[in-house]
């Protein structure tokens, strides 16, 4: 029998269809940089009422806001995956009071370490007594990417980590893998919502968040917590561990490269380094003083991308070798604490603190900047297609992935009933205009305008993309809209 038809059939057995070349099944998308290759054409502009979703799952299925964490959606094999971190409260009354709140590196000025490290003692403590007036659980969601209904749902108790555990599912080979909070990696049957198997990666816990996404190479699955780590995909054994466990949390993701000479695994690790390592047995091929933060590192052809937390760390490129990369350039026009950037039609674009950027890939001259109008965007990171760059933070933007100028296409908002137009629409459909006319209308014009946007991409999270059709998760849920132009 023709080994295509076997495989066919250990597919259909399974109850999961193989992954599609469309399939944004992991974090940044198949190839993991953010980009899709080959897919439909999407819209330049949205109908003049506005789109609405394929389907929208609201926060009765799906956790909304200030509940579940920040973790992005995935699309494998006609389903959508979505990680959450909740918690709910136990009993009543008053909380315990809270003192000692999380102090950030810059805030600890003129602490001494003996003093940081009393601090924190107590800090931790009294989150422990907090945390014991919640349960916390872990939900991996199951829903038909066609339709948005729910097909199964898996629960793991969990426990309370200092903000909520938020990475992104992988999906690979029918398993769906995730690292959940208290350091316990977990694989997930992607047919039936099943475990296959948990283990618990070395390293003190206390209340780290640690955010890192599944990479997997040739049967290993890689995933930064502190160390970088290598586990054998189908039975969760530790294969290899690169770095200390217990070095101060970093959200990154790793990435692989396609050397000459095989795959390569490239992670940044804390302390402004990123690193490059074997697959099979985790050998250090290379050591990089990239200054990169949190953001995922970006390969593109034999070009490494890093993203800084600084202007001064920057946006930093690397002619990739498997000895010594070379740095080739430096942007300082942006920084920001965890959102990647993507590469198309030969140019970086990135975005940091209310600035995007677009800089040249071979020289990393800057092309153009803008400023958006937004408050606070972070974490979110961009992706391309179709010669154009997405961005979801607060609406959806869309633009043209040029060198020459800031060409917006779609600058859309989203109401509570997951329409998706652009603000001239939403004006004319409220009245707006008219209420304004007044001084008390005016009032009203401004109260209608926060509660109909109250249901927007939620903050830190970045939509996936699946054959012309976007998923974002919600301030209240999930929806999906279809971008394919013509539709």
């Amino acid at each position: 029998m023709p080994a295509k038809i076997i495989l066919l059939m250990v597919f259909l057995l399974s109850g999961t269809p193989p992954l599609k070349a469309a399939d944004w099944n992991q974090w940044r998308g198949p190839d993991r940089d953010g980009s899709v290759t080959g897919g439909p054409a999407l819209l330049d502009q949205l109908p003049s009422r506005g789109l609405r979703p394929r389907w929208y799952t609201d926060a009765e299925v799906i956790p909304g806001i200030k509940q579940g964490g920040w973790s992005s959606p995935v699309v494998a094999s006609g389903r959508v995956y979505l990680f959450t971190h909740q918690k709910t409260r136990l009993g009543k009354g008053n909380l315990p009071p809270r003192t000692f709140p999380y102090l950030a590196p810059e805030k600890r000025v003129g602490m001494s370490d003996e003093q940081y490290a009393e601090y924190e003692k107590n800090r931790r403590d009294e989150e422990q007594k907090i945390s014991e007036s919640f349960r916390y659980t872990e939900q991996l969601y199951c829903l038909e990417a066609s339709t948005g209904k729910l097909v199964w749902t898996n629960e793991q108790t969990s426990v309370y980590t200092r903000f909520f555990q938020s990475g992104c599912p992988t999906v690979v080979d029918g398993r769906i893998l995730v690292l959940g909070a208290g350091r316990l990696a977990r694989s997930i049957d992607a047919a039936s919502g099943k475990e296959i198997w948990q283990t618990r990666l070395p390293g003190d816990f206390r209340d780290q968040f640690l955010q890192s996404s599944f990479l997997v190479v040739d049967g290993t699955a890689v995933v930064l917590a502190g160390s970088l780590f290598g586990l054998d995909l189908a039975s969760g054994r530790i294969l290899w561990q690169q770095g200390d466990a217990n070095s101060d949390s970093l959200h990154s993701s790793p990435v692989s490269w396609q050397s000459p000479q095989g795959t390569v695994v490239i992670s940044n690790i804390p302390g402004g380094k990123t690193i490059a390592v074997k697959p099979g047995d985790g050998s250090l091929l290379w050591t990089l003083d990239s200054q990169a933060g949190h953001a995922t590192p970006l390969v593109s052809g034999d070009r490494l991308i890093t993203y800084g937390s600084s202007r001064k760390k920057g946006l930093r490129c690397f002619q990739l070798d498997l000895t010594e990369p070379r740095h080739l350039w430096t942007f300082q026009g942006t920084a920001d604490s965890g959102s990647s950037p993507v590469v198309a039609e030969g140019h970086v674009f990135v975005q940091g603190e209310r600035r995007l950027a677009c800089v040249d890939l071979e020289t990393g001259k800057p092309r153009w900047s803008t400023l958006l109008d937004l408050n606070q965007p972070r974490y979110t990171s961009l992706l391309a297609a179709d010669g154009k760059v997405i961005y979801g933070f607060d609406g959806l933007l869309l633009f043209r992935a040029s060198g020459k100028k800031f060409q917006p296409l779609v600058t859309g908002k989203i109401d509570d009933k997951g329409l998706l137009a652009d603000e001239e629409a939403f004006r004319v459909k409220l009245g707006i205009d008219k209420l304004e006319t007044t001084a008390e209308g005016q009032r009203t014009a401004e109260q209608l305008w926060r509660k109909t946007f109250n249901n927007g991409p939620l903050s830190c999270t970045t939509p996936a993309l699946s054959d012309g059709r976007i998923y974002i998760r919600l301030k209240q849920g999930i929806a999906c809209y279809d971008l394919r132009s013509g539709k």
